[in-house]
């Protein structure tokens, strides 16, 4: 049985994830940096080093955390198991939590299916939310998952 806070529904307006970027954007360096140490110069490392530059540029600016058309930035959690989620473009979904879904201290994953058909995903690195909001989230996904950590 579930307790009265946890019946209530769940506003959330995350906004896009400065602290996203600034971790990939270290994890891109760091494996530019590599690439100079372990290989030659020459064609095999200007190849990995596009690799990484286009995973960079696809990365920085991808919905999962916030940013683009297809972000989610209004995740409303309604008493039971359905959510409305509101894209920056202007749709807006019912959809379900899927069980893939992790909670950490450091990170959230949240894993929707929506009803209409299709996948939608959005981390949450602790900068997207003010530290209530994000609290009440974490406490209702971990007693939605059976309490565990």
């Amino acid at each position: 049985m579930s307790s009265a806070p946890f019946d209530a529904t769940l506003d959330l307006a995350p906004r896009p994830s400065v602290r996203a970027l600034t971790i990939l954007f270290w994890l891109h360096a760091g494996i530019l940096a590599l690439l100079l140490l372990a290989m030659r110069p020459g064609f095999g490392m200007a190849l990995l080093a596009l690799a990484v530059a286009g995973s960079w540029f696809w990365l920085r600016r991808h919905p999962v955390f916030g940013f683009g058309p297809r972000a989610l930035v209004r995740l409303t959690w309604h008493p039971g198991t359905t959510w409305t989620l509101h894209e920056a473009g202007g749709k807006r979904h019912e959809a379900e939590l899927e069980g893939s879904t992790r909670v950490h201290d450091a990170l959230i994953v949240l894993n929707f299916q929506l009803k209409s058909g299709g996948t939608r995903s959005r981390a949450l690195l602790g900068d997207e939310l003010e530290p209530e909001p994000l609290r009440r989230l974490r406490a209702r996904l971990r007693a939605a998952q059976g309490g565990g950590a």
